[in-house]
């Protein structure tokens, strides 16, 4: 304390006169418009120029983020293009009908899910027909009323969808296991077949109810060590669940027909 002192006494004449130009200065600024218009202008820019710098540091650390984003939105895209393209050639080559539909009740959080939508035996919607997004498979359709239908959705462990894994062109199943909404199971892929990460899995037709080339997922995990004859692989679902809106209903014109046929082969 005596050493500040004593330090403020040597240098008591500098200080007062820095203190009073400080003081000066700031009512001269205060008190003149055009100086006070020019001070304020510096800060702004000298502020302007630092946010701005720290905007443009952000945003390059931000850059792989914003980039992984839009990758996947692409891809999201893409994905809802194919489809749509593929429901546009079954419209086409007239085996294909296609009723549009709302959903009006949707669950994901229980081990067998079911979906509600707002068309009927009124509508032409009838049980088994297969149900579709613009964005892959949704489920099947289970009961009917004359303006309703409740559908078995693929979020439901007891539904198995006859698949393709796309490259290779290996029948396989689909089905979830009752955890996660967004990730189901390929079955029966043996491991003899050749398949990787990111191979789409499409439906098969061999059901008859889905039109063969619609998306299911994408291959996210494959597990090879196991006490089996087959891979256990999980997809990623195409379809989120969780903001479902509106449906396509596949009306296979052919269904009675190729049923039918297949009835008598099997009685000879």
């Amino acid at each position: 304390m005596r050493n500040l002192i004593k330090l403020i006494s040597l240098y008591n004449y500098s200080i007062t006169f820095y203190l009073l130009l400080l003081i000066s200065s700031y009512f001269l600024i205060t008190e003149n418009f055009v100086l006070k218009t020019k001070y304020f202008n510096s800060s702004n820019y000298i502020a302007g120029s630092v946010f701005s710098a720290q905007s443009r540091v952000s945003e390059y650390f931000l850059l792989k983020k914003k980039n992984t984003l839009l990758e996947a939105e692409n891809k999201k895209l893409k994905e809802s293009l194919t489809n749509i393209r593929s429901i546009n050639n079954f419209i086409e080559n007239k085996q294909y009908n296609f009723i549009d539909a709302e959903i009006i009740n949707n669950s994901v959080r229980k081990k067998n899910n079911y979906i509600t939508i707002n068309k009927g035996t009124k509508h032409g919607i009838k049980k088994g027909m297969g149900v579709i997004s613009n964005l892959g498979i949704v489920g099947k359709v289970k009961y009917v009323s004359d303006n309703f239908a409740t559908i078995i959705s693929l979020l439901n462990n007891s539904y198995f969808v006859s698949s393709l894994v796309k490259n290779s062109n290996t029948l396989s199943s689909v089905n979830w296991n009752g955890n996660d909404p967004k990730i189901l199971n390929l079955l029966y892929v043996p491991k003899h077949i050749d398949i990787q990460k990111g191979d789409s899995v499409i439906t098969s037709s061999f059901d008859t109810i889905f039109p063969k080339g619609i998306l299911i997922g994408e291959i996210v995990s494959i597990n090879k060590d196991t006490n089996s004859n087959f891979y256990d692989i999980d997809i990623m679902s195409s379809q989120n669940f969780y903001n479902l809106s509106m449906v396509y209903v596949v009306d296979n014109i052919l269904y009675q027909e190729k049923k039918a046929l297949e009835s008598d082969t099997d009685e000879k």
